[in-house]
Parts: structure tokens; sequence; C-alpha cells
């Protein structure tokens, strides 16, 4: 009797996927290094607030307001499935 090998394969995947999936910190999504979240998060860990503080646009013309996304005229090849 001659056994295939594809439900080994197929079972050692996906143990592999689910125990890769299981990786990295369980809890809430932390902010960036630098940002207004973590300097009001370090600040309330030291007992101290924070008044308003307000972060300049950066970069050559991020004073301007973006346009809006408008929808393409022209179906596109997924449209069905949606």
């Amino acid at each position: 009797m001659v056994r295939s090998k594809a439900p080994l394969l197929i079972g050692s995947a996906l143990v592999l996927a689910l125990a890769l999936g299981g990786c990295g910190r369980r809890g809430p999504l932390e902010p960036p290094p630098g940002s207004l979240e973590a300097q009001q998060a370090a600040a309330e860990e030291k007992g101290e607030t924070l008044s308003n503080v307000t972060i300049p646009p950066v970069g050559k013309g991020a004073s301007r307001k973006t346009p809006p996304i408008r929808a393409p005229k022209e179906p596109f090849i997924l449209d069905p499935l949606l």
C-alpha cells in the first residue's frame, strides 16, 4: 500500500502557518516613536501633562488639502464580485 505525502505536507504547512501566525505581541497597536501619542504616553508615565501641541506639516505643499478621490468611470474586472 503506497501512501501519498500530500496530506502530510498539507498538515505540516498548516501547523507551520498557525505557529507563525501566533508570533508577535498581544495587545493594541503602539504608536510610532516620535508621534504625538507616543509623547503623551511618555509624559503620562512620568506624571506630566502635555499642552496642546501642534505638529507642523512636513514636506513641500503639506499645507494644501488633498483633492477628493473619485471613482473611475470604466468598470473594473472584479466589480461583479463586489
